[in-house]
């Protein structure tokens, strides 16, 4: 194994770790949702903030690093239609990220601490966020399809 494999290694591990964990989520998410017991996705949307900081941000971090790397090494181009068009998407992913879900995730904890799990505002914010982190993910998606097909 040479430099360039042990690094692509490494960069579409830490994509796994942020795609496939932003999806378990999702699913996590749903039989949240339906059991609708306040406690439950209060303790829920804790979990996903934690994550969310903790491993998210690093991954995805990881993986964009490892991407430049990667082209600087390797036979691609920052030019490349699919190279650009996958930043972009990161670039939007990782803005709303850090400054809508991060910080939204931070309030809707304070209003639990607030206001108590039952809140129906609190609990309105969760369900919506989980949506809009549903678009989040169909966008990471499309990244995992611009790497595999380089179209």
């Amino acid at each position: 194994m040479d430099r360039y494999e042990l690094l692509k290694f490494i960069h579409v591990g830490a994509a796994i770790v942020w795609v496939g964990g932003g999806t378990v989520i999702q699913f996590f998410a749903l039989r949240t949702l339906w059991y609708g017991e306040p406690h439950r996705l209060a303790s829920f949307a804790r979990d996903v903030e934690w994550v969310g900081t903790r491993v998210f941000i690093p991954s995805s971090l990881v993986v964009l690093v490892l991407g430049f790397v990667l082209v600087w090494d390797g036979p691609w181009e920052l030019g490349m239609t699919w190279v650009w068009l996958s930043l972009a998407i990161f670039a939007v992913s990782f803005v709303a990220g850090a400054g809508f879900f991060g910080p939204e995730s931070k309030r809707i904890a304070a209003q639990i601490d607030a206001e108590g799990a039952e809140s129906p505002a609190a609990q309105a914010r969760i369900a919506r966020l989980i949506k809009l982190t549903r678009i989040d993910l169909v966008l990471l998606f499309a990244i995992v399809f611009l790497m595999v097909v380089k179209p």
